[in-house]
């Protein structure tokens, strides 16, 4: 093994030690601003996975469009939902989080096992396609991807998220008691 293997192992090691820390205190943790503060700790550690994985761009994506973007739309969401005292959001107390554990233990194991046998079923790239990568990198790859063979399907995600912003404003309004701003 050479000292660069040992380099990126021990920084993917860090982050996603960090990353499943964080990802542990957005569940667990008793203040749900404190959950949101954990979260934009996790986006950032996926980002910081992506870069070790020379996905730039997806990277840049992660930064912006999660730990930046989708936190504020949920701080603010937060803040204008919020009632007077905050509520705790500890699970353990009740009896559904049980069945709730082992179903997403349950979900880990067949993710675990899938990726296991996954390994056999991946086509890898060509050498001119890792080469191209390595030249040009993955913006202009991935955004020609998603402006010719993937465009329907972004359209149609895009209308799914406009759809679900619309949606929690609706409800948010709705569950606003008359007369309050």
């Amino acid at each position: 093994m050479e000292l660069t293997d040992i380099i990126y192992s021990s920084f993917f090691y860090i982050i996603a030690g960090v990353l499943l820390l964080s990802a542990l205190c957005v569940v667990f943790l008793p203040k749900i601003v404190y959950s949101a503060v954990a979260m934009i700790v996790a986006f950032l550690s996926v980002a910081g996975i992506f870069v070790l994985l020379n996905a730039d761009f997806v990277a840049v994506s992660q930064v912006i469009i999660y730990a930046v973007g989708i936190t504020i739309v949920m701080i603010f969401a937060i803040m204008l939902t919020g009632t007077q005292e905050d509520k705790k959001l500890w699970l353990a107390i009740k009896f559904r989080s049980l069945p709730a554990i082992g179903a997403a233990g349950v979900l880990f194991t067949a993710i675990l096992a899938s990726s296991f046998f996954a390994d056999f079923a991946l086509k890898q790239p060509s050498q001119e396609v890792i080469q191209r990568l390595q030249t040009e990198g993955t913006t202009p790859t991935i955004g020609k991807a998603l402006l010719t063979t993937y465009v329907v399907p972004f359209e149609v995600l895009s209308l799914l998220l406009l759809a679900a912003i619309t949606g929690a404003v609706v409800i948010a309004v709705k569950n606003k008691e008359p007369g309050t701003q």
